[in-house]
């Protein structure tokens, strides 16, 4: 009984502080991952976010930043803020496209790019705010800044004429309190990531996807369910260039 006792707590214990499994839901990561797909999830990779947040407020050990090009887990940024702690939100997955300080281009048909596209296309330039700089509100920008700070600066933000207006005062630029990402999708055209849901901040990453422990294709016959070629795979990066 003792044995079984100290089994489960340690159970409990790498479950709490260390690995943790998440599923790909039904419509899948495809063509990385496929639905009902189980990940491992190294919660220490970008530093312990300790649990419960609603008691400890935001503290992590050992923090460093997420690599881009890496697959990594993370709560919904775009649920209330009012509503739920970040760490009692829903899981995503997705990987670092983009990191604090990092300026991205995105054009009028939804298009993410690293550096302007050459064919002159219309685009927004919009930079990941990094923790405790400034940064100046652009026509470009100040509607992704409205609603980062509504969600995760603790201030209500509104866009008057085309200016920012923080907490009752007109802001040219503002200072940020948390890292921003930008978080991709497997494929472009399905699945949500940053286009949708916003920056992802600090505070709602969960740590790195490593391995891929088994997979399971409840649409196959119960003898064949098993995908045994996904069995321990190892999640890479993506490749997002320089």
């Amino acid at each position: 009984m003792a044995v079984a006792a100290a089994a489960l707590l340690l159970a409990a214990g790498v479950r709490l502080c260390w690995i943790s499994l998440v599923e790909i839901p039904g419509h899948g990561g495809q063509p990385v991952f496929l639905p009902g797909d189980r990940v491992a999830v190294n919660k220490t990779a970008y530093g312990l976010r300790l649990w419960p947040m609603s008691r400890l407020g935001y503290v992590r050990w050992g923090e460093c930043r997420p690599g881009r090009g890496e697959w990594m887990a993370f709560n919904n940024p775009a649920a209330d803020s009012d509503s739920a702690c970040a760490d009692q939100g829903p899981v995503f997955v997705g990987f670092c496209y983009a990191v604090p300080g990092d300026s991205l281009w995105v054009d009028t048909a939804g298009g993410v790019h690293r550096r302007r596209p050459a064919d002159g296309r219309r685009c927004r330039v919009v930079e990941l705010p990094r923790k405790d700089a400034y940064v100046t509100i652009t026509p470009d920008n100040i509607q992704w800044y409205a609603r980062m700070i509504n969600l995760h600066e603790g201030a209500h933000a509104t866009v008057i004429a085309d200016s920012l207006c923080v907490s009752g005062h007109f802001m040219p630029s503002f200072r940020f309190t948390h890292d921003y990402y930008w978080v991709s999708a497997a494929s472009p055209r399905g699945g949500a990531d940053s286009r949708t849901f916003g920056f992802v901040p600090d505070t709602h990453i969960i740590g790195r996807l490593t391995r891929v422990l088994y997979s399971w294709d409840t649409e196959a016959p119960w003898h064949s369910r098993l995908r045994l070629r996904r069995t321990m795979m190892k999640v890479g990066r993506e490749d997002v260039g320089q």
